[in-house]
């Protein structure tokens, strides 16, 4: 019997334009009344994926920020979190700098923003429509706060920053970056780089959290899209690639199932969790 779920986001739990469907909806919240564990886990920070679950109506763990930050949104118990230090972050944006590259960081609640894109648009709107304790925070990197006095107050206390480089420098940066054994770097999308501390993955997140809720890896369903998701599928009893997954993600699932517009997460819980077929 499974008692964990743990699902990506985007690309996996929501569609193209960000919202979830019915049957997703619906095949969550019976997995979660049959007393399964529904855990997001995802590359967002914290309080961005906290908006979904409570679309979802769940109270368990997230798993953020690439398994950097693991909080119960019940009981805002910290369960595992490793951040980026001064000395990750200068030397991230060190080599950043070679290649002409802005970065965007952020933890739980803050994004710090040095390069605008759409993403940062969507979450200043989204931020005006909600109550004080549940908007991201958005501050800018700029010359009035530059990046030193950025990783002078913040180091220690980012949980991953993220790029979006031109196609023709991404694989050079990515070994650069690698070569520091201190760091780890993965992808969410083909246009990005991710950086978390060599601490910090989706797959450490999920073991985590199964220690401290006393379930074995075995008893775990993960499910994803992209590189990021890799790790967590790596660690579960049952490892579950979307239909749109890349094909590295396949290749270690053990099931593939139907895509994120056709609503792949319903009918991975529908087969897996009650034993239904389409």
């Amino acid at each position: 019997m499974y008692k964990m779920i743990c699902i990506d986001i985007d690309g996996t739990l929501i569609k193209a334009d960000h919202t979830l469907s019915v049957e997703t909806i619906r095949a969550i919240r019976r997995a979660r009344d049959k007393g399964v564990m529904i855990v997001l886990s995802t590359g967002r920070m914290y309080r961005s994926a906290r908006l979904y679950a409570e679309e979802l109506e769940l109270d368990f763990p997230i798993i953020s920020a690439n398994g950097s930050y693991v909080r119960d949104k019940a009981t805002s118990e910290i369960i595992y979190e490793k951040n980026l230090s001064k000395d990750d972050l200068n030397f991230i944006v060190e080599v950043l700098d070679k290649y002409g590259v802005k970065i965007n960081f952020y933890n739980k609640d803050t994004m710090y923003i040095s390069e605008h894109r759409d993403y940062v648009t969507r979450y200043e709107a989204l931020s005006k429509t909600l109550p004080p304790e549940k908007r991201i925070e958005i501050k800018y990197i700029s010359e009035d706060y530059p990046m030193n006095d950025f990783i002078e107050e913040f180091g220690g206390y980012i949980q991953k920053g993220i790029v979006f480089p031109h196609e023709s420098v991404i694989n050079s940066i990515r070994n650069e970056v690698a070569e520091n054994k201190l760091l780890k770097v993965v992808s969410s999308g083909d246009d990005n780089i991710e950086f978390t501390s060599h601490l910090a993955d989706k797959g450490l997140g999920v073991l985590a959290l199964a220690k401290a809720r006393n379930i074995k890896p075995s008893e775990i369903i993960c499910i994803g899209d992209s590189e990021n998701d890799l790790s967590m599928l790596k660690v579960a009893g049952l490892p579950v690639a979307m239909g749109n997954a890349i094909p590295l993600i396949k290749e270690v699932a053990a099931y593939i199932t139907d895509t994120n517009e056709n609503d792949g997460v319903a009918k991975m819980i529908n087969k897996f969790i009650f034993g239904e077929e389409e």
